[in-house]
């Protein structure tokens, strides 16, 4: 009777977290996944916290990528807005209002927004950032990773970049972005769809002419403190 009592309680008691792998191991992974992926669509949920807010903006919509040349966020209404990152500028643009955002970015060196850490490698970002690895508290069966930037031109401006990367397919998950401002930024990825052809009206997005382009963005505008 004792030892079955004590295999009852045994079997209740929460599992060990899983240990995890080495960081080098990791990237090679995550960076191997990423180089699989030539497009990927999934849905997203964007959570906007804006430090002098109480209340988070949450927003939601379809998310498109092509390897590292673009990544296309159109937005569900009511929301009005379509937003296209490249290596090169943002763009924002309204499609009711008619009108639009554009600013030029540059390489991560000098803009330290490119493509919120999705499609690229971690290799690659392990030269501006420094990596810490951990378990996933949540439940979802993701690894975490903490990315504090190494240069000062990024520490001037963000505090975090985090990842969650699925254990399965090494493919990230979650990506949040953090300003020293306190503003944050968190997009949760759907379902993935991986190597599917992309609408036309995506892999070839132009905004109509005669859109004015005003030289800022501020969807991603900080509040200065």
């Amino acid at each position: 009777m004792f030892r079955r009592a004590a295999t009852l309680l045994l079997l209740a008691l929460p599992l060990a977290a899983q240990a995890p792998p080495p960081l080098r191991e990791v990237v090679e992974r995550f960076d191997g996944a990423q180089a699989q992926v030539q497009t990927l669509q999934c849905p997203f949920t964007l959570t906007l916290r804006r430090a002098l807010l109480k209340t988070p903006s949450v927003t939601r919509g379809t998310m498109y990528l092509q390897g590292s040349e673009f990544a296309h966020f159109a937005f569900q209404a009511p929301e009005d807005l379509i937003l296209h990152l490249t290596p090169k500028a943002l763009i924002s643009y309204s499609p009711e209002a008619k009108e639009g955002e554009r600013m030029k970015i540059g390489i991560i060196k000098n803009a330290d927004r490119k493509f919120l850490g999705l499609g690229q490698k971690l290799s690659y970002l392990s030269d501006y950032f420094q990596i810490a690895l951990g378990e996933s508290r949540d439940g979802s069966n993701t690894w975490s990773l903490a990315l504090t930037p190494r240069t000062l031109s990024l520490r001037k401006r963000m505090l975090a970049l985090n990842l969650w990367v699925d254990k399965e397919t090494w493919l990230p998950r979650q990506v949040q972005w953090i300003e020293r401002s306190g503003d944050s930024w968190l997009l949760e990825l759907g379902p993935l769809r991986i190597n599917q052809p992309l609408p036309p009206s995506v892999t070839g997005f132009k905004l109509p002419e005669g859109i004015p382009l005003r030289s800022e963005f501020s969807f991603f505008a900080t509040r200065k403190k």
